[in-house]
């Protein structure tokens, strides 16, 4: 294969289209949550931003990724407005299994955040670029103690890390109702 600018039109990325984000269907097999930071992170995102990332949908309109962004498009005052509640869409075209297939693979790939990796990011806003700590707070979407935590000296001697209880973004199916999500 040669690498380079590629010449097919055919690939998702070259067909673009914006469409009224409430002709979007969700799909019934997400397994992704989004806490509310994490939520108000990718809000400012988009405010700041603009649209860097489509949604992907079915021909059906079924979301298969981006259904936070849809719903962002539609709930959010400032983005509606902005944008005539309208999103960015790629359709791709393909069966039920492989669309469920997609959605985990897209979530999966978006990987998680290792502790030293952020605090080494946090530390080099503040020492080299001047942040103040309220500064990382609002723009990390963290609370003071999150800041105060990377900033120290090891995150991990900070917490016992053997023994701490990370947030609920995942949860047993079992454990649904203790995080106030019923089961079918």
């Amino acid at each position: 294969m040669k690498y380079g600018i590629m010449n097919s039109k055919t690939d998702p990325c070259f067909n673009v289209e914006w469409i009224d984000a409430a002709k979007l269907k969700p799909n019934t097999w997400n397994p992704n949550r989004v806490l509310k930071a994490e939520y108000d992170i990718l809000v400012k995102n988009i405010e700041t931003l603009g649209w860097v990332q489509p949604v992907i949908a079915n021909k059906d309109y079924t979301i298969i990724d981006g259904f936070h962004r849809c719903r962002i498009a539609q709930d959010i005052k400032s983005i509606a407005d902005k944008y005539n509640k309208q999103v960015p869409v790629v359709f791709i075209e393909v069966t039920e299994p492989e669309a469920m297939i997609f959605t985990i693979r897209m979530n999966r790939a978006k990987g998680v955040h290792a502790s030293n990796g952020m605090q080494s990011i946090a530390k080099k806003l503040v020492n080299e670029f001047g942040f103040s700590k309220k500064q990382l707070r609002l723009e990390l979407g963290m609370s003071s103690t999150e800041v105060d935590l990377l900033l120290s000296d090891s995150v991990l001697k900070a917490r016992d890390s053997k023994n701490w209880k990370y947030n609920n973004a995942w949860y047993p199916i079992e454990d649904g109702a203790k995080y106030g999500k019923t089961t079918k």
